[in-house]
């Protein structure tokens, strides 16, 4: 049964250019307002004010129709009548029992379901929520210069306030909860869509790498660690791979693609937590071994280079094997990042003139 209900309240309409939101909403307050104007009329009858019954039927029939709107696919006229229902009857209430009834104070929800179902302009909002002032104000004035119809005794005044109180507070409590959860969700959809796209920014789309771009933003915050003092030195290599030219122009690009994604795997199944490895351009990959000197260094791409000696990629009906040359250097804070990099490089460079397959350091 509970799980009917929740599906009758958050039955989404069919029309793709209005919101389940509102719809919810005006369930939700029609739902509460219903439950309310039986628990009155519940209390007329058992104090035996019979004759205050009939107007708790006329109410509770008109939020059965409110409800009943919000699945005709017509959200505005769905708001439109909630809010001519609630004036309506709260208007009729104090005219009827006077100030002491209690009524008016549902004005507040009118101004909660103003804010949060209206699809007008934020400075209509305002207005209608100056509008809900006035009216309370009028009320109260009118409720002062007249006497109403129907004197409602002490006790039950009390009661009619205890109704209310809980009321308004149920419908308020509500309507902000299914409005503040959209909010939220909407919020953290939004979130996790900026991370992916920051995460798409900053890795390589072909290997899953950090990119040239992440890397010089890591390098900001390593020299950043220096300066602090959380890290005594860092090593970089860059490592390119031997032949790449000649894998593409035999086997084709799609080859050569598959070389790459295989050696970034590998890269990622050995390299250590603190340290990173990036796709610096083309078939250069960048290493970074933070807070390691270049011995320690020497010693991981030592290791790495005889794995990837070993390693024979499948593509169709051949066996690929390919190495890779390293220029290995300690990072040099004082000279910045291009100065480091470019020893690196020159050292690569070496290794490439010296028969390729090497870590020159």
């Amino acid at each position: 049964m509970i799980q009917n209900l929740k599906r009758i309240i958050f039955q989404d309409v069919q029309n793709e250019n209005e919101t389940k939101k509102v719809s919810v909403i005006l369930r939700l307050n029609a739902i509460t307002m219903c439950i309310y104007f039986l628990c009155l009329l519940c209390s007329f009858f058992f104090t035996g004010r019979l004759e205050l019954v009939f107007w708790c039927v006329p109410c509770f029939c008109a939020f059965v129709a409110a409800f009943y709107t919000t699945y005709l696919n017509k959200t505005r006229l769905a708001v439109m009548v909630s809010f001519v229902i609630m004036v309506c009857w709260v208007v009729g209430f104090v005219w009827e029992f006077g100030w002491n009834c209690g009524a008016q104070h549902f004005i507040f929800v009118l101004v909660v379901l103003c804010f949060t179902v209206s699809y007008v302009k934020i400075r209509w909002k305002v207005a209608m929520a100056a509008a809900a002032c006035i009216l309370r104000l009028l009320l109260y004035a009118y409720t002062t210069l007249n006497v109403p119809h129907c004197v409602l005794g002490t006790g039950f005044s009390a009661t009619f306030q205890v109704i209310n109180t809980v009321f308004i507070f149920l419908a308020i409590a509500l309507i902000l909860t299914v409005f503040s959860r959209d909010s939220q969700e909407m919020e953290y959809k939004l979130m996790q869509y900026n991370e992916k796209l920051q995460e798409q920014a900053s890795l390589d789309p072909l290997t899953g790498l950090r990119n040239r771009r992440s890397m010089n933003e890591y390098f900001e915050k390593v020299s950043e660690d220096y300066a602090k003092g959380k890290m005594e030195n860092m090593s970089i290599a860059i490592g390119d791979i031997d032949f790449f030219k000649r894998v593409n122009d035999t086997y084709g690009h799609e080859c050569g693609d598959l070389v790459l994604r295989n050696l970034a795997e590998i890269f990622k199944e050995n390299i250590e937590k603190r340290d990173v490895v990036s796709r610096w351009g083309g078939e250069e990959f960048l290493f970074v071994f933070y807070n390691r000197n270049g011995d320690e260094a020497l010693v991981f791409l030592s290791s790495l280079r005889e794995k990837l000696k070993k390693m024979r990629i499948p593509y169709k009906e051949n066996i690929i094997a390919v190495t890779m040359t390293f220029g290995l250097c300690e990072f040099d804070f004082r000279q910045g990042v291009d100065y480091s990099v470019n020893e690196a490089d020159e050292k690569l460079y070496r290794g490439k003139e010296s028969g390729r397959d090497r870590i020159v350091y």
